[in-house]
């Protein structure tokens, strides 16, 4: 740990983190010991910095799960114990977790119970932008959002002390912008709670048939009203009343997460701070109703802020319906801020300053100022899956048909984007196998079907998929990338490498094994080394062409650790080089290939290889066909 305050008691200490890490330091504030999850950006760092708290705190329970509906339902195996307990995840996560949290929700918390989501807009990594706020609404749960580095902190650990007083599981709604920027934060006393920590055996609680559920929604129901009451005493929420006037009209202004922080800076730019009205909300669901009552009484016009869905807005609006204010009271949101990605903070200066009708020149691109071109993003050099659609390429070629590729989403989706243009779609965590199955029913045998997804996916959520293609003879090809890493979302490991979090060994699960125990046959299971590229193309041409439910194990170290690995045992990765004298400038290495490593000389009309970026896999040597490049003899 960089700074061993961090990990120490250490109230009032002053240092910067990141909004992860603050979570983090919240989270051990709190007294929590059970915090399971499944890595996914932008919530990764929260379960990575636990883990290195956990040397500290070996009272921390910790686990990568296998996905999120597990980790939410370890997490929440803990709250039923009387253990304060956290479940992190993205918000695509939150659909796998879904199922479980869903009904928790009804049966409520007994130790405190927080589920974050870290939403995405702008879809920096992630399919798709959704807005979790909606998921407090349709589980009828309280959801909070933060709004720096700071409040995080302060206020996840608020979340467990809220969780047990009204015995409900809190959604913690962050985004991308607080997940990954960084700030000041005081260190407040960690806390150490004395309890007795055992399961109740409830069953009118914890067994959700129809007969104890509708008993228990009722609870949720009357649960959701109390915190409907006390929502205008939440800490976090903030009513800021000012009585002037700009050009006659009282403007108000309402947000929350860092929306609100760019709004703070906004007004702070056009000197309006104490000449407008704001409600700060922390408590984003349920609504506080007299603090938003009060707040109209003040206002004439209300600007809401909120990134992607008008969530807040549509709230204000059916306050203002029911409070016979909709005509006195005139409530903008997304007429001004658009539904989609990420707001910059030049976004809210030309908004606001339209919003109040003030002078405010839009800032230019200067004419003399570089533009730097778009570039695609591309697989890293020496990746391994990168050789693996390079041989799907060369089989599909080589019997003269087009393959239907069905994706997963992971590293390997960048093979979409050209040179490779290797997948067809892409959904979700296990939607690879799921639309394989559909897709086989109805494409014809000249185009066979493949399913291609990542170690760490298939454990995920690929196994059912694979298990009903075996279930209903569904003929397809799965092509499982195994790089033995979690690497899209910060190298996690994961059961393929038998490491827990923390460091520790666990027990390895073997995937071939676990392909076995599907229903797989073993003459239709191949395991080969995905950076030979002839043997690969020569055992994929065999996979393919066979019949019936078939997986192909492609298995190589993910470049970036396997580098690392030959660093720590001082070796030196090989040195590849294109001879000049035997180039002849076709570029099939640049357009077909397509490392980043290997550029061309426009001028001379020869590749070159960067070995600043090269990490040495040798891959390339069998893909010129003048045999141009080569290993430097050591």
């Amino acid at each position: 740990m960089s700074n061993p305050k961090f990990v120490d008691d250490s109230p009032g200490e002053r240092i910067i983190l990141m909004g992860n890490e603050a979570l983090a330091r919240g989270i051990l504030e709190a007294g929590v010991i059970i915090a399971a999850g499944y890595p996914g950006t932008p919530s990764s760092e929260i379960m990575a910095t636990l883990a290195e708290m956990a040397n500290f705190h070996p009272h921390l329970k910790l686990e990568w799960s296998i996905n999120e509906k597990v980790g939410f339902e370890v997490a929440y195996g803990g709250s039923m114990s009387n253990v304060r307990s956290v479940a992190c995840m993205k918000h695509v996560g939150v659909n796998v977790a879904s199922d479980a949290f869903m009904t928790a929700c009804y049966a409520g918390a007994r130790g405190g119970m927080v589920l974050i989501s870290a939403d995405d807009p702008n879809c920096f990594s992630s399919q798709n932008e959704q807005d979790n706020r909606y998921f407090g609404l349709h589980a009828l749960v309280p959801v909070f959002e933060p709004s720096t580095p700071q409040e995080a902190k302060d206020m996840i650990k608020y979340a467990f002390e809220f969780s047990e007083q009204f015995q409900t599981l809190v959604l913690f709604r962050t985004t991308t912008r607080l997940n990954h920027g960084r700030g000041d934060v005081v260190l407040g006393e960690i806390t150490k709670i004395n309890r007795e920590y055992s399961f109740d055996w409830d069953r009118s609680r914890w067994v959700c048939l129809p007969s104890h559920s509708r008993v228990l929604r009722v609870r949720l129901l009357e649960r959701l009203e109390d915190i409907t009451e006390f929502a205008d005493q939440f800490p976090f929420n903030k009513l800021t009343i000012s009585k002037e006037r700009i050009k006659g009209v009282r403007y108000g202004f309402v947000a929350a997460g860092v929306p609100h922080a760019h709004l703070i800076d906004t007004l702070n730019y056009f000197n309006l701070i104490d000449k407008v009205s704001i409600l700060k909300l922390g408590l984003v669901y349920p609504p506080p109703k007299k603090l938003i009552k009060e707040f109209f009484k003040n206002v004439d016009e209300i600007l809401v802020l909120e990134e992607l869905e008008p969530f807040l807005e549509n709230i204000l609006k059916q306050i203002a319906y029911e409070e016979g204010l909709s005509k006195e009271v005139v409530i903008h949101g997304k007429d001004y801020f658009p539904q989609n990605g990420e707001f910059p903070a030049e976004l809210y200066l030309d908004i606001l300053a339209r919003f109040i009708d003030l002078d405010f020149e839009k800032q230019t691109v200067p004419e003399d100022m570089i533009i730097i071109p778009p570039r695609l993003p591309i697989l890293c050099p020496g990746c391994s899956h990168r050789a693996t659609f390079y041989a799907l390429k060369k089989v599909e070629k080589k019997m003269k048909t087009k393959f239907v590729n069905s994706s997963d989403i992971g590293c390997y989706t960048l093979a979409v984007y050209k040179p490779l243009e290797g997948l067809d779609t892409e959904i979700c965590m296990g939607g690879s196998i799921g639309l394989a199955n559909g897709i086989s029913k109805v494409q014809p045998k000249e185009n066979p079907v493949l399913a291609i997804l990542g170690d760490s996916t298939f454990f995920h959520s690929g196994i059912p998929g694979l298990i009903n293609a075996v279930y209903n003879q569904n003929d397809m090809l799965v092509i499982i990338l195994d790089n033995r890493s979690t690497s899209m979302t910060g190298f996690q490991d994961n059961p393929g490498t038998g490491i827990k979090i923390t460091k520790e060994p666990g027990t390895r699960v073997i995937l071939e094994d676990l392909v076995k125990g599907c229903g797989v046959k073993s003459e239709n299971i191949w395991v080969e080394d995905s950076n030979d590229i002839p043997l690969m193309i020569k055992k994929l041409e065999e996979a393919v062409n066979a019949k019936g439910v078939r997986v192909f194990i492609s298995r190589h170290i993910c470049s970036l650790l396997e580098v690392n690995e030959l660093r720590k045992r001082q070796i030196t990765p090989p040195i590849v080089k294109v001879d000049p004298e035997e180039c002849i400038g076709c570029l099939i290495c640049v357009n077909q290939f397509g490392c980043p490593a290997i550029m061309f000389d426009d001028k001379n009309k020869k590749a070159f290889i960067d070995q600043s970026t090269c990490r040495g896999c040798e891959t390339c040597i069998e893909v010129c066909p003048s045999s141009a490049i080569y290993k430097e003899s050591e």
